[in-house]
């Protein structure tokens, strides 16, 4: 319930936002910038914290507090946007020691589930105000791809299995600069993910909802 909470929230937040930079920003009428004029360029990093859901939660329940995101972006002057993501996520869960059944022998050892994933997807965005401006929320689409490791330790044994699996990762978001044309600026981002990953204690895929900050600069 939380973390559909904290998505509405921020969804809240960008229209809040959006509705500002309507009544304060010169927007589209004002002197031709060249973010509006060109193709101009974004880069963006965040950090944040991902909340399992579906069959990941079968395997970790637990908020992971490690993700990075690196977002690349083509501003077009139809406050579109073309992109690519990567980034790092990891999260791991520790049980106390148990007799398990691992093949056909049984073992006393403590479990350690981990999961790491690598996404590399392309990004299509549209910005509710234009490439100049001072606010701009939007919202993103994201597929392609994602490296997904899943490795579960009895003590010093290990069940894995690991691969490039198809992913799709939907998105809203707030770039905030102070003003017009500033390059430097900060980013909020609530994304969902999925990827499609089924194995053993995983079952039929790995979704999250990743709540992230960071910084944003443009430049042309």
């Amino acid at each position: 319930m939380k973390p559909i909470i904290a998505l509405f929230a921020l969804l809240a937040l960008t229209t809040t936002a959006w509705a500002q930079y309507k009544n304060d920003n010169t927007g589209d009428d004002a002197f031709p910038s060249p973010y509006q004029q060109y193709v101009t360029f974004n880069l963006s990093a965040r950090y944040g914290v991902a909340f399992p859901m579906g069959g990941q939660q079968g395997y970790i329940n637990r908020i992971s507090p490690t993700n990075i995101a690196i977002d690349g972006e083509w501003l077009f002057p139809k406050r579109f946007s073309l992109g690519l993501k990567t980034g790092y996520q990891y999260n791991q869960q520790r049980f106390g020691r148990q007799v398990y059944q691992y093949g056909d022998q049984s073992i006393s050892a403590v479990q350690t589930r981990t999961l790491s994933i690598i996404p590399a997807m392309v990004s299509l965005s549209y910005y509710f105000a234009d490439n100049a401006a001072a606010i701009r929320p939007y919202v993103q689409f994201a597929g392609g791809g994602a490296f997904i490791d899943y490795t579960n330790y009895f003590g010093t044994l290990a069940d894995q299995s690991h691969g490039f699996k198809g992913a799709i990762a939907p998105a809203i978001g707030l770039k905030y600069y102070g003003k017009r044309e500033q390059g430097f600026g900060a980013e909020i981002q609530a994304q969902y993910q999925n990827v499609f990953f089924n194995y053993d204690l995983l079952k039929n895929s790995a979704p999250s909802l990743m709540l992230s900050a960071g910084i944003s600069y443009r430049f042309y």
